[in-house]
């Protein structure tokens, strides 16, 4: 059917005319909905992140420092001799994933885990990085100039690491800067 109606339209017949009129009709109309398609970008008064909560404070982090959100990996590899907010090493599609409690880290806390535990990979130059979070609560899309310059108080170890907060069904919501909390000495300097 393909190779008869490729013969048709090369040589110039009603039936290669009639399709060859049929794909600019389709062609038109694509190109005239394509104006509706929605940006990619926000617009410039939004500011966009991803709630997440470690135990049960909530926390926000940039959209543009989040890879991707993964359900925490069955096996995970252990490094002998680490600290024991660092789970392990985990397989992502090929890619070697550290994955950090993020409670244990901050707050010393012993790893409890729960059916909500998420890992939060993490955009940190060449190296990922995956941050065990109790809950990812989704993505929000809020007005920049909500944006609270007042940090909550109960931050605790976090609290270096947060730049503002927005507030989030009625409370003040810390934002994190996962870049940094990664890039800080305390992660080889063996926590808080």
């Amino acid at each position: 059917m393909v190779k008869s109606t490729a013969r048709a339209v090369r040589a110039g017949t009603s039936e290669g005319a009639e399709l060859f009129g049929m794909i600019a009709e389709l062609d038109a109309r694509f190109r005239s909905l394509s104006n509706r398609l929605p940006d990619e970008a926000p617009p410039a008064n939004v500011w966009v992140g991803v709630l997440f909560r470690v135990g049960d404070q909530p926390y926000l982090a940039p959209l543009a420092q989040i890879a991707e959100v993964l359900e925490p990996a069955a096996d995970l590899t252990a490094i002998p001799g680490t600290k024991p907010w660092l789970l392990g090493v985990a397989n992502n599609r090929g890619t070697l994933l550290p994955i950090i409690d993020l409670a244990a880290l901050m707050f010393g806390a012993t790893p409890v885990h729960r059916d909500t535990d998420q890992v939060v990979a993490v955009r940190q130059g060449a190296v990922p990085c995956g941050l065990l979070v109790s809950e990812v609560v989704g993505i929000r899309h809020l007005e920049a100039a909500a944006r609270l310059s007042n940090l909550p108080s109960g931050l605790g170890a976090l609290e270096p690491f947060a730049e503002s907060a927005f507030p989030v069904d009625g409370r003040p919501v810390a934002v994190l800067a996962l870049d940094r909390l990664l890039a800080d000495p305390l992660l080889s300097a063996g926590g808080r």
